[in-house]
């Protein structure tokens, strides 16, 4: 394990990485690097917040709790109700304030400082901060959680990622709907009631292979093992969506209990079933 990062070296990293410097970003977070830079979490919020100064940025805080299935549903869905159902129980009514899952570490609710909003999806919310903010969480609806990053490319933005890989990078998500990859119906506890998600993506975990894709498109400054690197959004869509169209089964994973994979690999190869 290599030395612990400061904050002025992680601030001159952000700025390095990005391709505009005014624009909108999405941060993207691996919880394990707090651990690796002095003073934590709170050190790397505030590296963010004064290497992003002026512009606005946004980062998931997604909440996969407040999900509960019917016993019954839509066919091809990448799901076994009845076994869903066991979790049920556990499930918690979305809230504003309700923290993001542990998967996204505390940064998601250090940054939720006064004049940051949130997006009201119940399950794929995101943290915006900025003088763009009510703009940008205007933007997604129950039926369309993506409005953010279709956002984030039509303002010129970037994505960051602080020691993640590609699997969080879930703006390959969106690319995924603009390919007219197979999406989800899923359901979640909002407003006292139960609301129904359409458009709900798959798995993140063959993302992986997007990575020597985007090589040209990546700026990247290294800190000892790990490192921070920049997308042009505009350019990850072009790319991304190019590759998707040439290859309709790229970026699932190899897992074959995966159903979401599979789910997807049954539409590529056979269409909507009536």
């Amino acid at each position: 394990m290599g030395s612990e990062i400061g904050f002025r070296t992680l601030v001159l990293a952000l700025e390095a990485v990005r391709w505009n410097p005014r624009g909108p970003a999405l941060v993207l977070l691996a919880p394990e690097v707090e651990g690796r830079v002095r003073g934590g979490v709170a050190t790397v919020a505030g590296a963010v917040q004064a290497a992003m100064a002026g512009a606005t940025w946004l980062t998931p805080a997604f909440t996969f709790r407040t999900m509960v299935y019917p016993r019954v549903g839509p066919a091809d869905n990448g799901v076994v109700y009845l076994a869903a159902q066991a979790g049920n129980a556990r499930a918690v009514f979305f809230r504003p304030d309700l923290p993001a899952d542990p998967e996204w570490g505390a940064f998601p609710e250090i940054v939720r400082l006064p004049g940051a909003q949130r997006t009201e999806h119940p399950v794929l919310s995101f943290v915006v901060v900025g003088p763009q903010a009510e703009a940008a969480v205007a933007t997604q609806s129950l039926l369309d959680p993506w409005g953010p990053m279709r956002w984030l490319e039509a303002e010129g933005g970037d994505v960051v990622l602080i020691g993640a890989d590609p699997t969080r990078n879930v703006a390959i998500h969106y690319v995924e709907a603009m390919a007219g990859r197979k999406t989800f119906t899923r359901w979640a506890l909002m407003d006292r009631r139960v609301v129904e998600l359409p458009g709900f993506p798959g798995c993140r975990r063959g993302f992986g292979a997007a990575a020597p894709i985007l090589e040209p498109a990546t700026r990247r400054v290294h800190l000892d093992d790990w490192a921070i690197q920049g997308l042009p959004m505009e350019r990850m869509v072009q790319i991304l969506l190019a590759f998707l169209q040439r290859d309709p089964m790229a970026l699932l994973c190899d897992d074959p209990l995966c159903l979401l994979c599979h789910a997807v690999r049954q539409h590529v190869l056979y269409g909507a079933r009536p």
